[in-house]
């Protein structure tokens, strides 16, 4: 007897069509004839073909670097058209560029839901010290065939650094002869945070022989210069003290601050002076030799050397 076969006669695709219904009728030779039927249902069995599929081809986030551990940075998504274990995706890391290998460990991928959340608190000026815009890229692999898409997670400056000056207490010597406009060069201050959150201006208070001049270097820096604006006199005041602040661009803005003490040099720019402008002493004519006749003193309000009086 013929044993029937079916015949393949085109490939399968199980995502297209996964099962299907036939009816196989047999004829016997009889007059009339008989015939009898069966259904038949052929299921597609899964194969591997198809790779996991993102939804974006670039993942892109923005967080603020004071977020929380365990916040959520973005989820990213893939689906596999096939069914079962061949259809399960799961996500982990892959080249991860070595310079920004340890940075990661900021990040946790969830392997199963895709979830790229904060591993602990993100310090951007920790990650990214000399570089305005901070974005840290990776790759991703989906298991399976292996498909890899690229992430990149931008960490946005937040205000949270005031700017300082490396030094606190800062004196400055001069002469007291120094010609007005003369201009004196500060320290400058360094805010870590970027953007508008970092060093925006300076200004100074304390005293009206003083102001402030601030010149822009090469690479858009901010240099500040004590001007002098009005003629010393340390006879006068032998020192003045001022208050140097730089200031942040953050809402609110922050400040950090230096104390300057001028301290105002000697010039000889005093003639000494008589206690009194005319000495009369009568001496009678017998007077011994060698006898006092009279004490002057003079005095020179200058400092040291300069106000060391001699008479002759």
């Amino acid at each position: 007897k013929n044993q029937p076969e079916l015949i393949l006669e085109r490939a399968l695709d199980r995502e297209e069509q996964n099962f299907f219904e036939l009816l196989l009728l047999a004829v016997d030779g009889g007059d009339p004839e008989r015939s009898g039927t069966v259904q038949v249902r052929i299921n597609v069995t899964d194969l591997n073909d198809n790779p996991p599929v993102f939804s974006k081809s670039v993942y892109e986030a923005r967080v603020a670097e004071n977020l929380p551990a365990g916040s959520l940075v973005l989820q990213v998504r893939a689906t596999d058209a096939d069914a079962g274990s061949n259809g399960r995706v799961s996500y982990s890391f892959g080249n991860v560029p070595r310079g920004v290998r340890e940075l990661f460990t900021y990040f946790i991928l969830h392997g199963k839901t895709g979830h790229l959340v904060t591993a602990e608190r993100i310090d951007r000026e920790q990650l990214c010290r000399l570089v305005e815009k901070c974005v840290l890229r990776c790759e991703l692999i989906v298991g399976g065939q292996m498909q890899i898409h690229r992430v990149d997670v931008e960490i946005m400056d937040i205000n949270d650094n005031a700017p300082t000056f490396k030094d606190t207490e800062v004196e400055e010597r001069i002469s007291e002869t120094t010609a007005p406009g003369t201009r004196f060069p500060l320290s400058r201050a360094h805010d870590p945070d970027a953007g508008q959150n970092s060093l925006q201006s300076y200004e100074l208070s304390g005293d009206e022989h003083f102001s402030l001049a601030v010149q822009t270097g090469p690479a858009g820096d901010q240099r500040p210069e004590l001007v002098l604006a009005k003629a010393l006199d340390r006879e006068e005041a032998a020192f003045h003290e001022l208050v140097l602040r730089a200031i942040d661009g953050g809402d609110p803005a922050r400040t950090g601050t230096a104390r300057i003490r001028v301290t105002v040099l000697d010039a000889n720019d005093n003639v000494p002076m008589f206690s009194q402008a005319e000495y009369t002493v009568p001496v009678p004519e017998d007077v011994p030799v060698g006898t006092t006749l009279v004490t002057v003193t003079a005095a020179d309000t200058d400092e040291g050397l300069n106000g060391n009086v001699k008479y002759s």
